[in-house]
């Protein structure tokens, strides 16, 4: 599949980037892998990169034996992360980053965002920022209480924080 060019701000989640980083959990993950997109109802900018986020997986995406499927979930239900391996957080919920860390850790669900800030305080473990120059920062505390492992090669590629 190819991937349109980045030509969005870095506030967006580069979601090439973000689904490709699945791939570095270990063990590799293999089969269906549901991934729920956390946004907000009724705010326009985490629902349009929730748009964004389904427009380009649309379909699904399949990653070596592993094969993507997203579904929104709404920051005020976070009980349907349930089953997920991956959330990706939207931006503009900084409200909600400690009920979204607490589901994510109890349920060993990878959070990804392009909200650096959600990253530095603990409550995301994976950040993508940057609309040039992609820069990947990984919490390796938020990593550590979600169960969370990364193949080394990876953790050499990335800022760890």
């Amino acid at each position: 599949m190819l991937w349109p060019a980045a030509t969005a701000p870095s506030a967006v989640l580069n979601v090439p980037v973000a689904a490709r980083i699945i791939s570095f959990v270990q063990p590799t993950p293999v089969g269906l892998i549901p991934i729920g997109i956390v946004y907000q109802p009724g705010n326009a900018v985490s629902e349009a990169e929730a748009n964004d986020m389904e427009r380009t997986l649309a379909g699904g995406f399949t990653l070596g034996r592993a094969t993507l499927r997203t579904r929104r979930v709404a920051v005020s239900n976070l009980g349907q992360l349930a089953g997920t391996k991956a959330a990706f957080v939207t931006t503009g919920l900084r409200a909600h980053q400690d009920e979204v860390a607490t589901v994510a850790s109890a349920q060993s669900i990878l959070t990804i965002t392009a909200d650096a800030g959600c990253v530095v305080a603990g409550k995301c473990i994976v950040g993508i920022s940057g609309a040039s120059k992609t820069q990947i920062i990984v919490n390796k505390a938020a990593a550590h209480r979600s169960g969370i492992r990364f193949g080394s090669a990876f953790l050499m590629l990335v800022k760890a924080v």
